[in-house]
């Protein structure tokens, strides 16, 4: 299941990522069985509280992909591999100090990021039209944020489009620090390292016609 998407490194700097990517409709008829090869106990009783067969699906295909990649990195067998989570609910490997992982999931696309040295946070976003952009840009964007918004959109650019990208970007970062949304203001976000993954997702492998993705990866 899945495959590598490439090999991204920081400009001017030795640090790189691993990213990996799966197409859910791909693998639809793995659910019932990925489910009882690859996830733990914790993760099959979780699966349990899902009430939408799509969401349960992601969730399914979402840790298989962790799992098996994890595996392979580690030389272990993919349902043993023991992740865990930090208080603020990043995921983790338990004892596996030397490997950082993040992992995000939009629309049908899961990408999974895997880097060495630092951690690491991803994040994808299915591009579309966003409701009550104007909202969320004065509720979760910083002051540079919204002048970063507000000069690509005087250049032209839709304001839904310049959101997702901006989004994606602070959500890596946030992820590589492992702190949550609500956490943002007190984040130090400058000193997180990100780029973005919009050149590699624009030739995705097997993308469906109707649909197009941004992203981000983030070394903190």
């Amino acid at each position: 299941m899945g495959a590598r998407l490439g090999q991204v490194s920081i400009p001017g700097g030795g640090d790189w990522a691993d990213v990996w990517f799966a197409w859910v409709g791909d693998h639809a008829r793995d659910v019932e069985r990925f489910s009882r090869e690859f996830l733990s106990d914790e993760e099959l009783s979780r699966l349990q509280t899902y009430r939408s067969p799509s969401a349960a699906e992601r969730y399914v295909l979402t840790r298989s992909l962790v799992r098996i990649v994890l595996g392979a990195h580690l030389g272990e067998t993919p349902r043993n591999v023991r992740v865990s989570r930090t208080e603020t609910g990043k995921p983790v490997i338990l004892g596996g100090d030397h490997v950082h992982f993040n992992v995000s999931h939009s629309g049908e696309l899961i990408l999974l990021a895997l880097c060495g040295t630092r951690p690491v946070g991803v994040d994808v976003e299915r591009r579309r039209d966003v409701f009550r952009v104007e909202k969320l840009v004065d509720r979760w964007l910083t002051e540079s944020e919204r002048r970063e918004m507000a000069a690509h959109t005087e250049r032209g650019a839709g304001a839904s489009d310049t959101f997702l990208r901006l989004w994606s970007l602070k959500e890596a970062r946030l992820k590589a620090l492992g702190v949550g949304i609500s956490g943002a203001a007190r984040a130090p976000l400058h000193t997180v390292d990100a780029m973005s993954l919009d050149y590699l997702l624009e030739t995705l492998p097997g993308r469906p016609e109707d649909q197009s993705y941004v992203g981000a990866l983030a070394f903190a």
